[in-house]
Protein backbone atom coordinates (compact mmCIF):
# COMPACT_ATOMS: atom_id res chain seq x y z
CA UNK A 1 0.00 0.00 0.00
CA UNK A 2 1.01 3.79 -0.67
CA UNK A 3 0.65 7.26 0.41
CA UNK A 4 1.71 10.22 -0.57
CA UNK A 5 1.01 13.18 1.60
CA UNK A 6 2.52 16.34 3.73
CA UNK A 7 3.28 15.39 7.51
CA UNK A 8 1.58 17.54 9.84
CA UNK A 9 0.15 17.10 13.24
CA UNK A 10 -1.74 14.06 14.08
CA UNK A 11 -5.51 13.72 14.93
CA UNK A 12 -6.21 12.14 18.47
CA UNK A 13 -9.42 10.59 19.65
CA UNK A 14 -9.67 10.51 23.29
CA UNK A 15 -9.80 6.35 23.96
CA UNK A 16 -7.99 3.95 26.05
CA UNK A 17 -5.73 3.73 24.27
CA UNK A 18 -5.78 7.07 22.49
CA UNK A 19 -5.96 6.71 18.81
CA UNK A 20 -3.75 8.45 16.75
CA UNK A 21 -4.10 9.10 13.01
CA UNK A 22 -2.08 10.36 9.85
CA UNK A 23 -3.83 13.01 8.07
CA UNK A 24 -3.24 11.76 4.17
CA UNK A 25 -5.77 14.31 2.42
CA UNK A 26 -8.50 12.31 1.66
CA UNK A 27 -7.75 9.70 3.68
CA UNK A 28 -6.87 9.01 7.28
CA UNK A 29 -4.77 6.21 8.44
CA UNK A 30 -5.09 5.02 12.06
CA UNK A 31 -1.50 4.72 12.92
CA UNK A 32 -2.27 2.45 16.21
CA UNK A 33 -2.84 -0.34 13.37
CA UNK A 34 0.62 0.34 12.23
CA UNK A 35 2.60 -0.54 15.64
CA UNK A 36 4.76 -3.60 15.06
CA UNK A 37 4.22 -3.51 11.22
CA UNK A 38 7.44 -2.21 9.03
CA UNK A 39 6.47 1.32 7.63
CA UNK A 40 8.95 3.68 5.03
CA UNK A 41 8.59 6.93 4.95
CA UNK A 42 10.13 8.66 2.43
CA UNK A 43 11.16 12.25 2.03
CA UNK A 44 10.28 14.12 -0.94
CA UNK A 45 10.25 17.73 -0.56
CA UNK A 46 9.39 20.36 1.44
CA UNK A 47 5.87 22.30 1.63
CA UNK A 48 4.85 24.95 3.74
CA UNK A 49 1.62 24.29 6.23
CA UNK A 50 0.63 27.90 5.41
CA UNK A 51 1.24 28.89 1.60
CA UNK A 52 2.17 25.79 0.01
CA UNK A 53 5.25 26.55 -1.38
CA UNK A 54 7.99 24.37 -1.73
CA UNK A 55 10.45 26.39 0.44
CA UNK A 56 12.66 24.96 2.99
CA UNK A 57 10.78 24.73 6.43
CA UNK A 58 12.05 27.57 8.93
CA UNK A 59 10.17 26.40 11.84
CA UNK A 60 6.42 24.85 12.71
CA UNK A 61 5.59 23.45 9.09
CA UNK A 62 6.01 27.08 7.91
CA UNK A 63 8.75 28.66 5.28
CA UNK A 64 10.56 31.87 6.39
CA UNK A 65 8.61 34.22 4.82
CA UNK A 66 4.97 32.64 6.51
CA UNK A 67 6.95 31.63 9.65
CA UNK A 68 7.53 35.78 10.14
CA UNK A 69 4.24 36.99 8.74
CA UNK A 70 1.35 34.46 9.66
CA UNK A 71 -0.78 35.36 12.59
CA UNK A 72 -1.12 31.27 13.73
CA UNK A 73 2.53 31.85 15.06
CA UNK A 74 2.76 35.37 16.31
CA UNK A 75 4.95 35.83 19.83
CA UNK A 76 1.65 35.12 21.52
CA UNK A 77 1.02 31.52 20.79
CA UNK A 78 3.97 30.66 23.13
CA UNK A 79 4.04 33.24 25.01
CA UNK A 80 0.19 34.24 26.30
CA UNK A 81 1.32 36.99 28.66
CA UNK A 82 2.19 39.13 25.05
CA UNK A 83 -1.67 38.35 24.00
CA UNK A 84 -2.93 42.14 23.14
CA UNK A 85 -6.30 41.36 21.19
CA UNK A 86 -8.65 42.54 24.68
CA UNK A 87 -7.10 45.67 24.25
CA UNK A 88 -7.90 45.87 20.19
CA UNK A 89 -4.14 45.89 19.48
CA UNK A 90 -2.98 43.95 16.47
CA UNK A 91 0.53 41.84 16.16
CA UNK A 92 -0.21 40.71 12.50
CA UNK A 93 -4.21 40.13 11.85
CA UNK A 94 -7.05 41.51 14.77
CA UNK A 95 -10.04 39.35 13.79
CA UNK A 96 -7.62 36.11 13.54
CA UNK A 97 -6.25 37.62 17.00
CA UNK A 98 -9.21 38.39 18.81
CA UNK A 99 -11.07 34.78 17.40
CA UNK A 100 -8.20 32.75 18.89
CA UNK A 101 -7.27 35.36 22.20
CA UNK A 102 -10.76 36.28 22.97
CA UNK A 103 -12.16 33.11 23.91
CA UNK A 104 -12.42 30.75 27.12
CA UNK A 105 -8.59 29.90 28.41
CA UNK A 106 -7.56 26.76 30.55
CA UNK A 107 -4.31 26.83 33.09
CA UNK A 108 -3.47 23.00 33.34
CA UNK A 109 -0.85 21.00 35.22
CA UNK A 110 0.44 18.15 33.08
CA UNK A 111 2.31 15.20 34.17
CA UNK A 112 4.71 14.98 31.38
CA UNK A 113 8.63 14.42 32.35
CA UNK A 114 7.47 16.28 35.34
CA UNK A 115 5.07 18.87 36.73
CA UNK A 116 4.47 21.13 34.01
CA UNK A 117 1.78 24.46 33.81
CA UNK A 118 0.53 25.45 30.76
CA UNK A 119 -2.25 27.21 28.96
CA UNK A 120 -4.60 26.09 25.88
CA UNK A 121 -7.82 27.05 24.70
CA UNK A 122 -10.91 25.01 26.55
CA UNK A 123 -11.68 23.91 23.11
CA UNK A 124 -8.27 22.11 22.83
CA UNK A 125 -8.59 20.16 26.15
CA UNK A 126 -7.86 17.44 26.40
CA UNK A 127 -5.83 17.26 23.03
CA UNK A 128 -3.25 20.04 24.12
CA UNK A 129 -2.52 17.38 27.07
CA UNK A 130 -2.66 14.54 24.45
CA UNK A 131 -0.21 16.23 21.79
CA UNK A 132 2.06 16.47 24.71
CA UNK A 133 2.03 13.19 25.88
CA UNK A 134 0.80 13.89 29.37
CA UNK A 135 -0.09 10.76 31.88
CA UNK A 136 -2.23 12.93 33.66
CA UNK A 137 -3.45 16.50 33.30
CA UNK A 138 -5.80 18.79 35.78
CA UNK A 139 -7.03 21.76 34.89
CA UNK A 140 -6.60 24.42 37.75
CA UNK A 141 -7.77 28.25 36.38
CA UNK A 142 -10.62 28.86 33.97
CA UNK A 143 -10.39 32.72 32.16
CA UNK A 144 -12.01 34.69 29.58
CA UNK A 145 -8.51 35.19 27.31
CA UNK A 146 -5.19 34.16 26.40
CA UNK A 147 -3.60 36.76 28.34
CA UNK A 148 -5.17 36.36 31.86
CA UNK A 149 -3.96 32.93 31.03
CA UNK A 150 -0.32 33.59 30.56
CA UNK A 151 -0.36 36.32 33.55
CA UNK A 152 -1.41 33.12 35.45
CA UNK A 153 1.18 30.83 34.28
CA UNK A 154 3.86 33.22 34.42
CA UNK A 155 3.11 33.37 38.26
CA UNK A 156 2.80 29.17 38.31
CA UNK A 157 6.23 28.99 36.08
CA UNK A 158 8.26 30.44 39.30
CA UNK A 159 7.74 27.46 41.03
CA UNK A 160 6.86 25.01 38.13
CA UNK A 161 7.98 24.37 34.64
CA UNK A 162 6.45 25.08 31.57
CA UNK A 163 8.80 22.90 29.43
CA UNK A 164 8.03 19.51 28.67
CA UNK A 165 11.30 17.30 28.80
CA UNK A 166 10.43 15.54 25.60
CA UNK A 167 13.49 13.46 25.48
CA UNK A 168 13.11 11.70 29.22
CA UNK A 169 9.56 11.77 27.77
CA UNK A 170 10.26 9.88 24.63
CA UNK A 171 12.56 7.35 26.98
CA UNK A 172 9.64 6.49 29.40
CA UNK A 173 10.53 9.00 32.22
CA UNK A 174 8.20 9.85 34.24
CA UNK A 175 7.61 11.82 37.76
CA UNK A 176 5.44 10.53 40.77
CA UNK A 177 5.40 14.24 41.84
CA UNK A 178 0.83 14.17 42.12
CA UNK A 179 -0.47 17.29 40.38
CA UNK A 180 -2.20 18.58 43.10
Amino acid sequence: MYYESVLKRMPTELDQPIRYYLDMGDDFIMVNHLLSNQLKIEFKGYQCLECGSDEPIFAQGLCKKCYFESPKVGEWVMKPELSTAHLGIEHRDLAFEQDVQLQPHIVYLAKTSDVKVGVTRKSQVPYRWIDQGADEAVAILETPNRFLAGQAEVLIKQHITDKTGWQKMLKGVTTDKQLL
